[in-house]
């Protein structure tokens, strides 16, 4: 009997210890659990942390304009500064003024300053690859507005006018003006695509006016007023009939208009150009200039803006923008 007892004792003491010793893992097992479980619940709040943080930090812009003595180039930093979507964003704006090295320089300084992306307008679109490419290698994504590049591929989006467009409403409204027939001058910058595009839009649509002649062509080295008179000058000098002016934007019908005035002949003339600035508008009125097909910097403007922020939160964007165009003549300039 005795010895039945001592091995049902050792059996229970047996069972008493293994009990013990499967509660002490189970524990430990669920303190690891434990542990784990709020390891990774940190890991995932810091991390929604971190991307809170990243929401909130302030955006830097660069913009490099070529001419912000143009008033077309004003409106569209003027819509920029207002679509800002926070008070602590930031937009660095630089003026190129006609140099494509300085448009360079100045857009390698947007990058040494830290500038989440880059909105460049190209002074000359084909020399313009170098500096998209610096900002490529930086992977600071670039917005081309105003005039595409030649390097589409080199920038995340385009955002332009319908400049081909802007030429053809140009030349509708300058042979209305010449009913269908006359000798016409160009003062073009072909340069930059945006140009290229408005004098290709013009001369393309005067082909439908075979009663009205093309005379003389010729480039200014910058888009301004102070470079398109002596052009119109020489174009007087050369022929002593030039009854139409085509012009790549309204400085450079500044410039057009001044030497008609100066050699007596601006009320034998029409002229038309492209932007429809309050300038271009005040040519208008005081019958100095037939039309100015209309562009919307403000739209521009916004736009770029606009595909800036979706940019820098990950969405899609479209690759290209085309901003439509609209003509002011006489008729509708005071509406």
């Amino acid at each position: 009997m005795k010895k039945v007892i001592g091995i049902v004792l050792s059996a229970m003491m047996a069972i008493s210890l293994t009990a013990c010793s499967s509660t002490a893992d189970n524990t430990a097992q669920t303190q690891s659990e434990a542990q784990t479980t709020a390891a990774v619940t940190s890991e995932a709040k810091g991390t929604e942390a971190k991307g809170t943080e990243q929401k909130q930090k302030p955006v830097k812009i660069g913009v490099s304009a070529p001419d912000l003595t143009n008033v077309f180039f004003i409106q569209i930093k003027e819509a920029m500064q207002k679509s800002l979507q926070n008070p602590e964003d930031e937009l660095i704006i630089q003026d190129a003024g006609g140099d494509q090295n300085k448009q360079m320089n100045d857009v390698m300084d947007m990058i040494n300053q830290g500038c989440d992306v880059i909105c460049i307008s190209a002074i000359n679109s084909e020399g313009v690859r170098a500096t998209l490419e610096a900002c490529k290698e930086a992977g600071i994504p670039v917005i081309a507005f105003n005039t595409a590049v030649k390097n589409p591929e080199l920038v995340q989006c385009t955002v332009v006018s319908d400049n081909l467009e802007a030429g053809k409403l140009c030349a509708q409204a300058l042979a209305k003006a010449l009913d269908g027939k006359g000798k016409v001058v160009e003062i073009t910058y072909s340069t930059t695509e945006v140009c290229y595009n408005r004098q290709l839009g013009f001369e393309q649509e005067m082909k439908n006016y075979p009663g009205i002649e093309i005379i003389q062509t010729k480039d200014v080295e910058k888009p301004k007023s102070d470079y398109s008179q002596p052009i119109m000058v020489d174009f007087i000098n050369a022929n002593p009939v030039i009854d139409g002016v085509f012009t790549i934007n309204d400085p450079t019908a500044r410039g057009a208009i001044a030497a008609l005035k100066e050699a007596g002949r601006l009320d034998k003339t029409k002229v038309v150009s492209v932007d429809g600035s309050d300038e271009g508008k005040g040519f208008i009125r005081s019958g100095e200039m037939v039309a100015s097909a209309a562009q919307d910097p403000a739209g521009i403007g916004a736009t770029c803006m606009e595909s800036a922020y979706r940019l820098l939160s990950g969405k899609t964007i479209e690759e290209k923008v085309v901003v439509p165009m609209s003509i002011i003549t006489e008729e509708n300039v005071g509406k």
